[in-house]
Parts: structure tokens; C-alpha cells; sequence
């Protein structure tokens, strides 16, 4: 994330043309940054309000992009100059976000996961079709290059049928920096915020799982500071795959390995970089080594532009409301495996092409 800043920093932060799509970013954190700057890039598009409860926090984004900025969420939402509303809250409040802007027939662009549970993801994706509004979900790992240059291979049928993956996604405990990412009841911890990147990309990849065990430490008395989880998934189509995540390790990075019939793609992140920054400690929350590959265009820009594009042409996102509930209930079905310790077989999930 810290990365995606720096280097949207280095680019145009002023529209050159008057702006066709006005956002309200709710919620300044980390993830309402990297949003607000990846808006802030685009010639047709612009933040015009920042609304967060940390008011010093809302006022310092909203001065970096041009924007007024409010600790009233209904203000921002409600504001005459808005068309679009992007949500970078915790997750237990995705749907009441969701459902104000609906009601106030503004588009929606939702942080990933969608909700906490599959019900409150399929409140959302009522309430928007009910106010004829727009609903994407930010399951941004399908705009890197590397994972949707995975997906065309597989889909040309380059390494046959698949048989067996192995993907993680790693990372240094954040319970310190948010709280709330901690709370296991309301959020979801680990699978639903960190392992529902791979979870999302392995079904858009090979379709429904028909079966899954899991553990962790999210069910014992170290997940308040550390957690750790390892899914083993059964597809339908015939794959297996291995997924493990973590908020206990050094710092991040993500790995995918793929084997079929005719052959393996690997690919990951630290040995994908092009250039390394190592500090002798970590600071502000930025990790003490920090491997990057510098973008033309970040991913996080790509799904914004995507996001813009679709709504201008009135046509289907490639992570829709019912993708991100379809994952979500993946992911529910993995909590429960790791609570009773058994298997379960998640209930199937039908994700029709909406608007």
C-alpha cells in the first residue's frame, strides 16, 4: 500500500479537464489513500469530499486531492457534487455505507470484502439494484498484471488441466495499527480480509469449491495479536489448492504456483521486484524492506478506471456485488472448518451478471 502512494505521488494529481465523475471517499485510512490518490490521477474523474470520524485525518487526504472533507459520512454522501461513493471503512460497516449511498442513487465502489456474512452482501446488492445504482467490489488482486496474465494462460489451456495450487499471502501483524482488524466477530480477522484476495482469484480462476478444511491461530488466545490460517480447498472442476495467509511474519509478500498436466506457472513477489529500499528498522508503519516493482499504472488505478469506464457504459464490472458475495461465503465456510476443526462443504453460490 505504502508503495502504491509513493508512486502515485510522482504522478499528475490535478485533472486536466473538468471532472465527469465526482467521488466521496469515505473512510481516510490506509485504503481510502491509496483510493483517493488513484482518483486524483484521472483527467475525468475527481475527489470532491473526504469523509472520516478522525477529522484531522479526513481534512489532511481531502487537502492533498482537492477535496472538502467532513466527519459526517451523510454530508459526503448526500452532497450535490458527488456521483460515486468509495468505501474504505472496516468492514462491519460496508453495508451501512453501501445502503445510505444507494439511497441517495450514488454509485458504489466497496473495499473488499463486500460484508461480514453473505446476508449483508446480498442487502447491499439489493439495496443498489433497488436504486438503480452501480455495486463493485475492490477484489483488486484480478488488475495485476501477473494474476490476470495467470487467468488467459489458464483459460488458453497453456498448462492443461489443472491440478494443484499453492498460494499465500504473508504479512506482518497490523492488530496494532487497527484494532478493529482484530475483532474476528465483526470484521471477519484474517480470511476475510487478507486470505479472500487469493479466495477471489482462485474462484474466478476455476470456479465453485465444493469442499474445504482449515486452521490457525484464529480460534485460540494468540489471534488478538497474531493469526494465521491454512485452507486446503476442493474445486469442482477437479483442482486442489493450498492456501495459507498470515499477519505474523516480517513483513509481505505473495506466491502462486500452479501445476497441470502439461506444466507449472509460479510466480511471486519478492523475486518479481526490480527494485528493493531497506531501512535498518521499520517506521510509521512502513516495513523495514520494502520490494517493489515500479508501475506505469497500479493495479489499484486499473480496477478505479475500470470502476469508471463500466459505470459510464452502463455495462457488467468483473468484481461484482454478487463475486464479492460469493467469496465472502467461501470464506465463511473456512472460519466455520476452523472452528469445529472438520471439514465443510460451502452451500453453492450463483453469481448472475447484474448491472
Amino acid at each position: 500500500m505504502e508503495r502504491e502512494l509513493a508512486h502515485m505521488s510522482n504522478q499528475k494529481t490535478r485533472p486536466e479537464r473538468a471532472a465527469s465523475i465526482r467521488f466521496a471517499v469515505i473512510g481516510a485510512g490506509g485504503m481510502g489513500a491509496v483510493h483517493a490518490a488513484s482518483i486524483a490521477t484521472f483527467a475525468d474523474a475527481a475527489v470532491t469530499w473526504v469523509a472520516d470520524v478522525d477529522d484531522a485525518r479526513s481534512s489532511r487526504l481531502a487537502t492533498q486531492v482537492g477535496a472538502r472533507a467532513t466527519t459526517s459520512m451523510e454530508e459526503a454522501v448526500g452532497a450535490g457534487d458527488v456521483d460515486a461513493v468509495v468505501i474504505a471503512l472496516p468492514t462491519s460497516l460496508h453495508r451501512l455505507a453501501t445502503e445510505l449511498a444507494a439511497a441517495h442513487g450514488k454509485h458504489v465502489f466497496c473495499e473488499k470484502p463486500v460484508a461480514r456474512t453473505p446476508d449483508d452482501a446480498q442487502a447491499m446488492i439489493d439495496a443498489c439494484t433497488r436504486a438503480g445504482v452501480r455495486l463493485m467490489i475492490g477484489h483488486v488482486v484480478r488488475f495485476f498484471d501477473e494474476y490476470a496474465t495467470i487467468k488467459r494462460l489458464l483459460d488458453a489451456g497453456t498448462i492443461g488441466q489443472p491440478g494443484m495450487v499453492r498460494a499465500s499471502r504473508l504479512n506482518a501483524p497490523v492488530m496494532a495499527r487497527s484494532a478493529w482488524f482484530a475483532d474476528l466477530e465483526r470484521n471477519g480477522g484474517i480470511v476475510c480480509d487478507l486470505m479472500i484476495h487469493e479466495l477471489d482469484t482462485l474462484r474466478w480462476y476455476f470456479g465453485a469449491v465444493e469442499r474445504v478444511f482449515a486452521h490457525g491461530l484464529t480460534y485460540t488466545p494468540y489471534q488478538p495479536t497474531r493469526d494465521y490460517a491454512m485452507a486446503s480447498l476442493r474445486f469442482r472442476n477437479g483442482a486442489t489448492a493450498l492456501v495459507e495467509t498470515s499477519w505474523a511474519h516480517t513483513g509481505f509478500r505473495t506466491a502462486i504456483e500452479l501445476s497441470g498436466q502439461y506444466g507449472i506457472i509460479r510466480h511471486a513477489s519478492d523475486t518479481a521486484a526490480t527494485l528493493t529500499v531497506e531501512r535498518t528498522a521499520a517506521e510509521g508503519g512502513i516495513p523495514a524492506v520494502v520490494r517493489q516493482r515500479p508501475l506505469g499504472e497500479s493495479p489499484y488505478q486499473r480496477e478505479l478506471r475500470h470502476f469508471i469506464d463500466r459505470v459510464r457504459t452502463d455495462t457488467p464490472f468483473l468484481t461484482s456485488g454478487d463475486e464479492g458475495k460469493a467469496a465472502v461465503a467461501l470464506a465463511c465456510a473456512i472460519l466455520e472448518s476452523m472452528r469445529t476443526g472438520r471439514p465443510t462443504h460451502p452451500e453453492p453460490v450463483v453469481t448472475p451478471v447484474h448491472r
